[in-house]
């Protein structure tokens, strides 16, 4: 009779061990529904509109627009400022040292502020980051684009610079942080494009007005 109680509680033990099991593995198969149901219904709930996608991205592109741009527009302004019939000022015979910075100028101030741009982006955070460089984009084209002088002019592309050296800094992380993950990747690759777009619009907007007179004043005026 001993040797029955036992063995009848052995079974009702493996029962009940058997039930649990049973039970965890249900309660398991739950959870782990559950987590597909989230991980479904996180990718389904990340729907965005165009326009909610478009406008934070926007405004990080136009900075490299602005500086592909630039680099465009750039070859063309010191023909017309060397010209002595359409350049429109007095100090068109400048030396190639005088066109090199003329040239380089925004690259020098690029590089000043890319390394600004550490410290402004801990300070201030990227959206103000790229506000600043805006700032230096209208700044340095508004000085650029009235100089009386060579130094003045030099000085307006070096302002200008900085406001690329900010924009180029900033403007792939914004995007990151701003942009649904389906299309970050997208998103700042595009970025890229609007730098080749510039440069594309750069040289032909440059070639339309490189023999009008003082045509570089509204190569660099158009970057306002």
């Amino acid at each position: 009779m001993a040797s029955t109680t036992t063995t009848d509680h052995d079974d009702d033990d493996h029962h009940h061990t058997f039930a649990s099991i049973g039970k965890a593995g249900k309660s398991s198969g739950e959870i782990e529904g559950m987590d597909v149901r989230l991980l479904n219904n996180n990718r389904h709930s990340e729907n965005y509109s165009t326009l909610a996608a478009v406008l934070p991205f926007l405004f990080p592109a136009f900075g490299g627009l602005l500086y592909g741009y630039d680099i465009g527009a750039t070859s063309s302004a010191t023909i017309n400022i060397k010209s002595p019939t359409s350049s429109g000022i007095s100090w068109y015979d400048l030396s190639s040292v005088q066109v090199g910075l003329i040239t380089s100028g925004s690259l020098y101030g690029a590089l000043i502020g890319s390394v600004l741009a550490f410290n402004i982006a801990d300070f201030l955070g990227r959206r103000r980051e790229l506000m600043v460089s805006a700032a230096s984009y209208i700044i340095g084209a508004v000085i650029t684009t009235l100089a009386p002088g060579f130094a003045i002019m030099v000085i307006g592309r070096f302002i200008y610079g900085i406001g690329i050296g900010l924009a180029m800094h900033a403007a792939p992380m914004y995007i990151a942080e701003t942009a649904a993950s389906r299309i970050r990747g997208r998103l700042i690759s595009l970025k890229e494009f609007f730098i080749v777009m510039g440069m594309v619009l750069g040289y032909v907007i440059g070639s339309l007005l490189v023999d009008i007179n003082s045509g570089w004043r509204y190569m660099y005026g158009t970057a306002i």
